[in-house]
C-alpha cells in the first residue's frame, strides 16, 4: 500500500511538472505568435502614417484599424504573460523583450510620424480626435506590458528595458499632445 501510494504521488508530481512545461511552451508559443503579428502590424501602421496625408480619411481609417489590431494583440500578449508560471526564465523574458525591441523602430516611426504630421491630422477635422483616442486607449495595455516585463527582466537588462519603454512612452505622449 505504501509503495503504490509513493508511485501515485510520484506520477502526480511528474504529471504536474509536465503540464507546467507544456503550459510554458504553449504560452510562449502564443506570445511569440502574437509578437510576430505585432511586428507586422507596427510595420503596417508606420507605413500607413508615412503615406498620410496623401491617403486622406481612408488613411486615417487604416491607421485607426491598425491601432485596433495592435491593441487586441497587446491585450492577448499581456494575458499570456500573466498566465506564464512564475518564475519566468531569463531566456523567455529576454526572448520576449528582444522581439519587442526588434520592432521598436517601427513603433517610434509610427508615433513620431503622428507628431510630425499632427497639423495634417488636425486639418481633416475628426482625424486628429480619432488618432488621439487610439493613442490614449493604448496607454493602459502598453504600460501593463512594460510593467510586467520590468518585474521579470534580469537586473543586468533593467536599465536597457526601462530606457526602451520610457522612449516609447515619451513618443506616445508627444503624439497625443501634438493632436490636442
Amino acid at each position: 500500500m505504501k509503495f503504490s501510494l509513493s508511485i501515485a504521488v510520484c506520477l502526480a508530481a511528474m504529471a504536474s511538472a509536465a503540464s507546467v512545461g507544456t503550459t510554458t511552451a504553449s504560452t510562449m508559443k502564443a506570445i511569440m505568435g502574437d509578437f510576430s503579428k505585432l511586428g507586422q502590424q507596427f510595420a503596417k501602421i508606420a507605413n500607413d502614417v508615412n503615406a498620410f496625408p496623401q491617403t486622406g480619411m481612408a488613411g486615417v481609417q487604416d491607421i485607426h484599424n491598425d491601432a485596433a489590431v495592435i491593441h487586441d494583440l497587446f491585450s492577448s500578449v499581456n494575458d499570456n504573460l500573466d498566465a506564464l508560471p512564475r518564475p519566468v526564465s531569463d531566456e523567455h523574458v529576454l526572448k520576449v523583450f528582444s522581439t519587442f525591441n526588434s520592432f521598436t523602430p517601427d513603433i517610434m516611426d509610427y508615433l513620431n510620424g503622428i507628431t510630425e504630421k499632427s497639423a495634417d491630422f488636425k486639418a481633416l477635422g475628426t482625424a486628429s480626435s480619432t488618432i488621439s483616442i487610439d493613442l490614449q486607449a493604448s496607454v493602459k495595455s502598453c504600460a501593463q506590458f512594460g510593467q510586467t516585463i520590468m518585474t521579470m527582466i534580469p537586473p543586468a537588462m533593467s536599465d536597457t528595458a526601462s530606457a526602451t519603454f520610457n522612449e516609447v512612452d515619451v513618443a506616445r505622449q508627444n503624439a497625443i499632445a501634438s493632436l490636442a
